[in-house]
C-alpha cells in the first residue's frame, strides 16, 4: 500500500512538472497557477483567481434596478432574467473558454440600464461586469382640434408616432428618456383631408422627469361654400339675394357660379337659402344641396330656376315600371252630392296604364285629360300581358283653390271620367262604375249626328268614340275638348278613322270656371265624318288617317297634315295634304297638298327658298306648329324624302318611305312652302353642337339640326319659337344610328337657328328618377332625365310656361329595355330675350 502510494505521488509530480495540474487526493504544495491546492480528503480548490485554461463563469453586479423584466445576455445568447431590486449579484448558466460579452437584450419597466466591464477574455471565472440602471421618463402630450387624418410626430429627430383619432387626442411617445437627457418634439407630417398646419408648443426641453405638456394645436380649417345658379332668365331683374345660415348675404346675377365670402371651419354645418327671389321670371328658384356638414371646398350647391329642366311628377317614389296596368277607384257619395273632385289633401292611386300616342287635351280651367292610345288597360283578373286599343277618358284637375298647376304638386290626381253611375236604392249611394276602363277594343257608340247622351244616365246608351290611337285633338274657345281619326274601333269594324267628336264640358256638372263638380256625366256627341272604318278623302273631307300633325292657331282653327290614312282613290298610304278646320263652321278646306298617297317630297334646289309647286312628301308622325304670326311648320316623320327613299323588305313585302329630319314653313296668305333646313334625304344623323346654357347662351348655330326622326312631340313657346321632343330615329352616333330619343331642340324663328337644349345625343337612354338622399319627385331639377320616348301625349303650356308629357313607348329606369309607360314630367323652356 505505501508503495502504491509513493508511486502516485511521483505520476503526479511527474505530470505536475509536464501540465502544471494539480492531482486530486495528494496533499500537495503551492501551484504554479497561484491558487490554493487541494481540498481535505484529497480535493484541491478550482480555479483561483489566477490564469488558467477555463472554461470560466462570468457574472457580477446589477446596480440600482427597481424595474422588472430585465433581461441579460452573454455573447449573444444564455438569456438571464436578474430579479430583485437594489444591488443584485448575477453568474450566467454557462462557463466559457475565452471572449466573453455582456449584453442586455431587454430593459426593465420604467428604467435604461448599460454594461460596465462587459467584455473580454475570461483567463479566470469573471465576477467585474457591472449593469447600471437608472430611471427613464417619458414624454407625452395632447392633440387638440385634429380634423384630418396622417399627423406623424417626431422625438429629437425620430421615434416616430402616428396620432389616430380626432378632436382632442392624448399621446405618448414609445421610447423613454434618462434624467438629464434633451427632447425636442417636432411635426414629420401634417394631417391632410382636411388639410391642417398643426404647430407645437412646450415642445423641448431637458428631462427631469416625466413630461406631459407637449401641445399641438391644430387651428380648424375653413373652406368655401358656393355652387352655381342654373335656370334663371337672364336679362332686366336677373339678381337673387342668397343667404348662408340666415347671415353672409350674397348678391347674384344671372347664371353664375358663386361663393359666399365668408369661410367655414370644418365641421360647421352650412344653409344656404334664397332671401329674395329674382324679378326676371315668374316661377321660383328651388335650392339643391343647400345644407350639409362642412368637411371640405363646398361647391355642389345649386340655384335651380327651373329653366330647361325636366320635373318627375307621377307617379311617385319611385322609378315607373313598364307596361302597367291602370288602377282606377272612385269613391261612392249620397244623392245630390257630387263626386269628390280631386282629393287634393291626399294622394290617390288612381293612374291610367302605360301606352303611346293618346289622345290629350287642356280644358279652360287647366285641368289635364287624356283619352285612349294603344297600351294598357285598368287591371282586372282576366289580365293577359297584351297591350289593345283604349277609349278609357282620364283627368287631373287644377285646384279650384288657386294657380294652374296646384293639382300637380300632390302625390296623385288622376280620376276617370265619362263613366256610367250605379245607384244603390238601399243606401241611397251612387257610385261611378269603372269596370269598363278594363276593357281593349271597344266600339264606338256613335248615336245620332249632333246628339250626345251621358253615359252617367242608369240605363242610357250613352254615345262615345271607339278605342283608338294616334288621332288629333283641339279644344274650343267654350273649353269643349274635340278629337278627330286615328286607327281603331268604329261602330264595329277596325280599321282608319274620320270621325269628328266633342266632348261637350258644358254637358257636365263640372264648373270649368271654378273647378269644382263631377267628371262623370259629360257627353261625347259625334260631329261628322263616317261611323264606319277607313272612308277615302274627298274634297272637303279628310280621310281616315293616323299619325297626322296637327295644330291649333291663334284664332282657333285646326291645322292638320298628313298622316297614313286613305286618299281620294281608297288608296292607303303616306299623305301630304294640309288641311284647316274651322270650328266655328264645323268645315274642313284642303289649303295645300293632294288627295293622292305616296308623293315624293318636292324640294327647291337649296334650303331657305320655296314657291309653288314646291310641298313636303307624304309622311306619318310627323310634327307641326303654328307660330305667333300665323305660320305653319312641319317637321321629319316617316316619309317619302325628294327621291322616295324606302327601307329593304323581303321577298312578298313592301315599304314606303323611311325617316326625315326637313323643316318647311307655310305661309298662308301666299299659300306657299318653303324648304327652311335640314335635309331632302331621309335617315340622317343629327348635328348636336355645344348644349344650350342659358337664354343668354344659346348655343345656337346654322349647322345646328336635329337628326331623322318620327313620333316626337312639338310646342309653339309662348316666345313663339318651335319646341321638339325626342321621337324615334337618328341621333348623332353612328355606331348605334337609331332609336329612341330624349333631346329637347329648340327653332329660333329670329335667328332660323337649331338649339339643342337638352337630353342626350345618343338613343335609348333612360330616365332618372331621383330618390335618394333625398326625394325630388316633382321637383323640377337640372340632373333630372327624362326616359327617351317616342308616342308620348303632351300638353301645350300653361300660363307658366310649363309643357307636360305623358307616357309613349320607349325606356323608363336603368337597364331597359323599352315597353309602355305612364309616367308624367313636365318641362320649362327658355324664353327668348
Amino acid at each position: 500500500m505505501n508503495f502504491l502510494k509513493k508511486s502516485l505521488f511521483f505520476a503526479c509530480v511527474l505530470i505536475i512538472s509536464l501540465s502544471f495540474a494539480s492531482c486530486s487526493g495528494v496533499k500537495g504544495g503551492t501551484g504554479s497557477g497561484g491558487g490554493t491546492g487541494g481540498g481535505t480528503g484529497g480535493g484541491g480548490t478550482g480555479g483561483g483567481t489566477g490564469g488558467g485554461s477555463g472554461p470560466f463563469t462570468i457574472g457580477g453586479t446589477v446596480l440600482g434596478l427597481v424595474g422588472t423584466g430585465l433581461v441579460l445576455q452573454d455573447n449573444g445568447g444564455d438569456d438571464l432574467t436578474v430579479t430583485g431590486t437594489g444591488t443584485v449579484s448575477f453568474t450566467f448558466k454557462t462557463a466559457v473558454t475565452g471572449a466573453y460579452n455582456v449584453t442586455i437584450k431587454t430593459q426593465p419597466s420604467n428604467q435604461v440600464c448599460s454594461v460596465a466591464n462587459s467584455s473580454g477574455t475570461a483567463t479566470a471565472n469573471v465576477t467585474s461586469a457591472q449593469v447600471n440602471c437608472a430611471a427613464t421618463y417619458t414624454v407625452s402630450g395632447t392633440v387638440s382640434g385634429l380634423q384630418g387624418t396622417g399627423l406623424v410626430l417626431q422625438d429629437n429627430g425620430g421615434d416616430d408616432l402616428k396620432i389616430s383619432g380626432s378632436g382632442n387626442v392624448n399621446f405618448t411617445f414609445a421610447t423613454a428618456l434618462l434624467a438629464n437627457a434633451n427632447y425636442a418634439v417636432t411635426i414629420k407630417t401634417q394631417p391632410t383631408n382636411p388639410s391642417q398646419t398643426c404647430v407645437v408648443s412646450n415642445g423641448t426641453g431637458t428631462i427631469i422627469g416625466s413630461v406631459n405638456n407637449v401641445q399641438i394645436t391644430c387651428p380648424q380649417p375653413k373652406f368655401p361654400v358656393g355652387g352655381t345658379v342654373v335656370g334663371l332668365v337672364v336679362g332686366t331683374g336677373d339678381i337673387l339675394e342668397l343667404q348662408n345660415n340666415a347671415g353672409d348675404n350674397l348678391f347674384v346675377t344671372g347664371d353664375v357660379d358663386f361663393t359666399f365670402p365668408t369661410q367655414f371651419t370644418f365641421g360647421t354645418t352650412y344653409n344656404v337659402n334664397l332671401f329674395l327671389p329674382p324679378t326676371s321670371q315668374v316661377q321660383g328658384c328651388n335650392i339643391f344641396n343647400a345644407t350639409a356638414v362642412v368637411t371640405g371646398i363646398v361647391s355642389n350647391v345649386i340655384v335651380d330656376c327651373q329653366h330647361n329642366d325636366w320635373g318627375w311628377m307621377f307617379p311617385g317614389n319611385s322609378a315607373p315600371t313598364l307596361n302597367t296596368y291602370g288602377t282606377a277607384q272612385v269613391n261612392s257619395w249620397t244623392s245630390g252630392s257630387p263626386i269628390p273632385v280631386p282629393p287634393f289633401a291626399t294622394s290617390n292611386s288612381n293612374t291610367p296604364g302605360g301606352r303611346d300616342f293618346a289622345m290629350a287635351w287642356t280644358d279652360k280651367k287647366g285641368s289635364r285629360w287624356l283619352f285612349g292610345g294603344f297600351g294598357f288597360e285598368v287591371t282586372h283578373e282576366s289580365t293577359d300581358g297584351i297591350p289593345g286599343y283604349l277609349n278609357d277618358m282620364w283627368v287631373w284637375p287644377t285646384s279650384p283653390n288657386s294657380g294652374q298647376d296646384d293639382g300637380w304638386w300632390i302625390p296623385g290626381g288622376w280620376l276617370p271620367a265619362n263613366l256610367p253611375i250605379i245607384h244603390d236604392s238601399v243606401a241611397n249611394t251612387f257610385k261611378a262604375d269603372t269596370t269598363r276602363l278594363q276593357f281593349k277594343g271597344r266600339p264606338a257608340s256613335y248615336g245620332t249626328l249632333g246628339i250626345g247622351a251621358s253615359c252617367a244616365t242608369p240605363g242610357a246608351a250613352c254615345t262615345e268614340p271607339g278605342a283608338r290611337w294616334g288621332g288629333i285633338t283641339w279644344t274650343d274657345a267654350s273649353g269643349n275638348l274635340w278629337m278627330f281619326g286615328g286607327q281603331g274601333v268604329a261602330s264595329g269594324q277596325f280599321g282608319l278613322l274620320n270621325d269628328i267628336w266633342e266632348f261637350d264640358m258644358t254637358s257636365c256638372s263640372y264648373d270649368v270656371t271654378t273647378g269644382t263638380g263631377t267628371f262623370t256625366n259629360c257627353q261625347w256627341i259625334w260631329r261628322g265624318g263616317s261611323s264606319l272604318a277607313n272612308p277615302s278623302a274627298t274634297a272637303t273631307f279628310p280621310g281616315g288617317r293616323w299619325g297626322a300633325a296637327s295644330y291649333t292657331d291663334s284664332t282657333g282653327n285646326v291645322w292638320m297634315f298628313g298622316g297614313q290614312g286613305y286618299d281620294s282613290a281608297g288608296t292607303v298610304g303616306l299623305l301630304n295634304d294640309l288641311w284647316k278646320y274651322n270650328i266655328a263652321a264645323g268645315t274642313w278646306t284642303l289649303v295645300s297638298g293632294t288627295t293622292t298617297a305616296n308623293q315624293n317630297g318636292a324640294y327647291p334646289a337649296s334650303a331657305g327658298t320655296g314657291g309653288a309647286g314646291f310641298v313636303p312628301g307624304g309622311r306619318q308622325t310627323a310634327v307641326l306648329w303654328v307660330d305667333l304670326s300665323g305660320n305653319t311648320w312641319l317637321f321629319g316623320g316617316f316619309g317619302l324624302d325628294s327621291k322616295g327613299t324606302s327601307g329593304t323588305a323581303g321577298t312578298g313585302s313592301q315599304q314606303i318611305g323611311s325617316v326625315l329630319n326637313d323643316l318647311w314653313k307655310f305661309d298662308p296668305v301666299a299659300g306657299q312652302w318653303t324648304w327652311v333646313s335640314g335635309s331632302n334625304l331621309a335617315n340622317q344623323n343629327g348635328v348636336y353642337g355645344t348644349q344650350g346654357i342659358s337664354n343668354a347662351t344659346t348655343n345656337a348655330a346654322a349647322t345646328n339640326v336635329p337628326g331623322s326622326r318620327w313620333g316626337s312631340i312639338g310646342w309653339t313657346n309662348p316666345d313663339g319659337n318651335l319646341f321638339l321632343f325626342g321621337g324615334f330615329g337618328f341621333g348623332s352616333q353612328g355606331t348605334q344610328p337609331t332609336g329612341f330619343l330624349n333631346d329637347v331642340w329648340e327653332y329660333q324663328l329670329s335667328t332660323g337657328e337649331w338649339i339643342w337644349w337638352k337630353g342626350s345625343v345618343d338613343v335609348n337612354q333612360p330616365g332618372t328618377y331621383i330618390t335618394s338622399p333625398i326625394d325630388f319627385f316633382q321637383l323640377s331639377y337640372t340632373n333630372n332625365a327624362v326616359g327617351a320616348r317616342r308616342g308620348a301625349a303632351h300638353w301645350v303650356p300653361d300660363p307658366s310656361g310649363f309643357v307636360y308629357v305623358f307616357g309613349g313607348e320607349g325606356y323608363a329606369g336603368a337597364g331597359g329595355p323599352y315597353g309602355a309607360l305612364n309616367d308624367v314630367w313636365h318641362y320649362l323652356p327658355f324664353p327668348t330675350n
